[in-house]
């Protein structure tokens, strides 16, 4: 149990630093930030064995990072369901490529638990379009920009708030790639990695925050 002092000292500390966040943060500052990447294990479920498997380990966190990915669209309103499924763990990042594990059915385990919290940015859009996969009650998701604004950020985004939370760049350089195809790219798959993790960073260290 922290003392009387240690507790005006974190106090102090979470102050000093909520204080010192910039509020919004241009790209050139980004660009001079240390480009960062997902290091651990990334596991891409791409059969129903692989899934379940994935999925009875998933069931073992209390908070993942989750993301989606869909092909890009590039007329207007022209839009593409979701095609990927990013969750991280502590230890691991799981790639769920839905055309190859009977879409949503599986991994509504995850998507409707009320005891696993699934930190992301803009996980309304992402809710809604999976939705359109397949209907599920959507438990426990935590938006990450919601919270970011609540403590006066103005620049939600992941790219920004990964640089101002974590003092790190992260790459979007991949973020147009086609997801639908069969076969992801190495380069896909540790963006796509890097998403959710960065999401589970952010969440510990925004909650610190509060």
């Amino acid at each position: 149990m922290f003392s009387y002092v240690e507790s005006i000292i974190l106090w102090l500390r979470k102050t000093i630093f909520k204080l010192s966040l910039p509020r919004k943060i241009s790209p050139e500052r980004i660009m001079r930030l240390p480009l960062v990447f997902y290091g651990g294990k990334v596991v891409l479920v791409d059969d129903i064995n692989k899934a379940r498997c994935a999925i009875a380990e998933l069931s073992k966190e209390k908070v993942v990072g989750f993301d989606s990915e869909s092909k890009p669209s590039f007329r207007k309103g022209e839009m593409y369901n979701p095609s990927l499924i990013q969750l991280a763990g502590e230890k691991k990042v799981y790639l769920f490529q839905l055309e190859k594990i009977n879409g949503l059915e599986l991994i509504k385990e995850i998507l409707e638990s009320k005891d696993i919290l699934k930190a992301g940015v803009g996980v309304d859009l992402d809710v809604t379009r999976l939705r359109c996969l397949s209907y599920f009650e959507a438990r426990n998701f935590f938006d990450l920009g919601k919270l970011s604004r609540r403590l006066g950020i103005v620049h939600t985004g992941l790219r920004n708030l990964a640089a101002i939370f974590l003092n790190k760049r992260i790459s979007k350089c991949a973020q147009l790639s086609d997801w639908s195809q069969s076969e992801l790219t190495d380069k896909q798959m540790i963006y796509a990695a890097t998403d959710a993790w960065i999401s589970r960073m952010l969440y510990f260290k925004m909650r610190s925050l509060e």
